[in-house]
């Protein structure tokens, strides 16, 4: 499959997103729709794992008008308006961090959001209320807030090593995923909320104790039409197998000899689905909000990291979980510190 073509179609489509009558980097929800915050942070971010470097090929005023765009919906208090849909301001935050940070520019206000669990002493407490069961949108609180907060100067080393003493000692070993002794609500749970989790490891190369349960587990879940997700008329591609290809990634790389053929195996039939999709429905997937369509390029870029001899591109696609540029804490609260 051709990336480049698809590259260039994304590139026209939220090109036509882009509100011509507003600043640089307001974007619509789709066509005819307003702009929104999720929008112009969706945009940056797709348009960074395409391979674009924002602070190198947009001019300097034009990376600050599309911080201060985003900048417009952030309080004074340093929380955001217009979240899409059920998202926790935390989720919002990485958002932005993730946009910002592609963008060299910082937020305009100071935050509060790590006080709850920025003392090494309250870890485990902050960790143990989060819904574990139902983690799957629960993990959104760690992505947004503890691996943010990970990423930053100001954050001690003392804290790193309670963050991974609580998730490693609650790690099931035999399964790979979190938490041990606590069901999870469907099936979905354990790996979307997985997705969110392992990130702090391969950013921090912590090392992860169950990489072979854990392929097992992904493998196990993956149903007889190549879907992650059992949901009968939902997004035909969805963020939970966008999930699944990153654990595959994340632990393949770990556990190089487990395995290996199924991995494969899986991924391209998945990714043949994902072609056909993509040939048959093109037009209805670009309807979609610009958030939906972030996990549908984060997910070419890991079919591309899985199977570049079959995803190619002369750009390197990368995905929300792996992309270590979207975690620069400290550039997007540079004045802040």
């Amino acid at each position: 499959m051709n990336l480049a073509v698809v590259r260039s179609v994304f590139h026209d489509h939220l090109e036509s997103l882009r509100d011509r009558e507003g600043p640089v980097g307001a974007y619509r929800g789709g066509l005819g729709r307003r702009t929104d915050l999720y929008a112009s942070l969706d945009v940056a971010l797709m348009r960074t794992l395409m391979g674009e470097d924002l602070s190198a090929i947009l001019s300097p005023a034009a990376r600050q008008a599309w911080a201060d765009h985003i900048n417009s919906y952030q309080k004074p208090d340093g929380t955001f308006t217009d979240v899409y849909t059920h998202h926790s301001q935390l989720h919002a935050h990485g958002m932005v961090i993730g946009a910002l940070g592609a963008l060299g520019r910082p937020m305009r206000h100071p935050h509060t959001l790590y006080a709850p669990f920025a003392d090494p002493a309250a870890v485990s407490g902050w960790l143990e209320q989060i819904d574990w069961a139902a983690q799957w949108s629960a993990s959104h609180l760690f992505w947004g807030g503890m691996h943010c907060y990970s990423m930053s100067r100001t954050c001690p080393a003392a804290w790193k090593a309670a963050v991974f003493a609580w998730l490693d000692a609650h790690l099931d070993r035999d399964t790979g995923w979190w938490t041990k002794g606590i069901p999870h609500t469907d099936r979905h749970q354990a790996l979307g909320g997985s997705a969110h989790i392992l990130p702090i490891y391969q950013h921090h190369r912590h090392p992860f104790p169950a990489p072979e349960p854990l392929i097992d587990s992904v493998l196990a879940l993956q149903l007889p039409d190549a879907r992650w997700l059992d949901q009968p008329g939902h997004y035909p591609v969805s963020y939970l197998e966008l999930d699944a290809l990153y654990a595959l990634k994340f632990a393949g790389n770990l556990a190089p000899h487990h395995r290996a053929g199924e991995i494969r195996d899986a991924v391209r039939r998945f990714g043949a689905r994902v072609e056909s999709v993509w040939q048959a429905d093109r037009a209805a997937l670009l309807a979609e909000h610009p958030h939906i369509l972030l996990g549908l390029v984060g997910t070419f870029g890991l079919l591309q990291q899985h199977l570049p001899d079959k995803f190619t591109d002369t750009a390197a696609w990368t995905d929300i979980f792996s992309d270590i540029r979207l975690y620069q804490t400290d550039t997007a609260t540079a004045q802040l510190t």
